[in-house]
């Protein structure tokens, strides 16, 4: 029970507020708490120039493709809500670079959640893409964290 004790419920409101995040779910062995914000995204009303750069971007004969189809890239999705963290610590260097290879069962980064540190590893090997995710930032369940290319 010590991890729903105020300050960590106080924290976990603040995180919320600040990343515009609408449901906090959090479970123990006795206890379930689930949090939840009536937040709603303002949407932007765009404006005729805007929509015309939209137009014209999208007739274009250079359009992008996804990053996932560029090439045979894999996504690594979060299993869990928390911080990311790139480093094991602040003076340490990164669990991983966008270039390196990494191997399956390699740890690639670290989510915090209420003060609890979770280590995560690949599941598969290849060559790290893109890194989808700030040092320090939020992630939600089911958020891309990297993109790798299968070797």
């Amino acid at each position: 029970m010590k991890n729903f004790e105020p300050e960590y419920i106080e924290k976990l409101i603040e995180i919320m507020k600040n990343n515009e995040l609408t449901q906090v779910a959090l479970e123990d062995n006795e206890t379930s708490l689930v949090i939840k914000s009536d937040y709603k995204p303002v949407i932007k009303e765009k404006t005729v120039k805007e929509e015309a750069v939209e137009v014209q971007s999208a007739t274009e004969e250079t359009v992008e493709k996804p990053i996932e189809e560029q090439k045979k890239l894999t996504p690594i999705t979060s299993d869990m809500i928390g911080l990311y963290y790139s480093k094991p610590s602040p003076n340490e260097p990164p669990f991983v670079k966008v270039g390196d290879e990494i191997k399956a069962g390699q740890v690639i980064c670290i989510i915090e959640t209420i003060k609890l540190i979770n280590k995560i590893t690949s599941e598969i090997s290849g060559k790290v893409a893109e890194i989808c995710i700030e040092d320090g930032k939020p992630v939600e369940y089911g958020q891309v964290i990297m993109y790798v290319e299968e070797n």
